[in-house]
C-alpha cells in the first residue's frame, strides 16, 4: 500500500477526525488559559506550536517504529508506511492527552464545569497513596 492510501486509511473516517479535532480544542483551550494576558494572535499562535509538536511527537514514534519493525520477520512484518502512519497516529494522540493531563493538573478550571468531578476524582486517588 502506498504512503498516501496508508494516511488515508488511517486518518480518514469519522472517529479518526473527531480524535484530530479534540487534540486542536485541547490545543486551544489550554493557550487560552495559559496565555490569558496575552492578545489573540499570541494564543493561536500557542496553540499551533502545541499541535505541531503532537505532530512532531508522531512523526519521531513514526520513525521509531520503523526502526523497531526491522527486528520481526520479514513474512510477519507490515510495510513500513504502515508503521509509520500508525506510529503518526499514535503519536499525535499521545501529544495530545500528555497536553491535556498538564492542563486538567496546572491550569484551573480547564475542563469547564467537569473540572469539579476530575477534581475530587483526583482527591481519591491522592487520598489512595496517602
Amino acid at each position: 500500500m502506498s504512503m498516501e492510501s496508508e494516511v488515508k486509511a488511517k486518518f480518514g473516517g469519522f472517529w479518526n477526525s473527531l480524535v484530530i479535532v479534540l487534540i486542536i480544542i485541547i490545543c486551544l483551550r489550554f493557550s487560552s488559559l495559559a496565555l490569558a494576558e496575552e492578545d489573540l494572535g499570541e494564543r493561536v499562535l500557542c496553540s499551533l506550536h502545541l499541535f505541531l509538536s503532537c505532530i512532531g511527537a508522531g512523526i519521531v514514534l513514526g520513525i521509531l517504529r520503523i526502526f523497531l519493525s526491522f527486528s520481526n520477520d520479514t513474512y510477519t512484518r507490515a510495510p513500513a508506511s504502515a508503521n509509520f502512519t500508525s506510529g503518526l497516529r499514535y503519536g499525535i494522540v499521545a501529544g495530545g492527552i500528555l497536553i491535556l493531563i498538564v492542563g486538567i493538573l496546572q491550569l484551573d478550571n480547564f475542563l469547564g464545569p467537569l473540572q469539579v468531578v476530575v477534581d475530587a476524582l483526583f482527591g481519591k486517588l491522592y487520598a489512595l497513596f496517602d
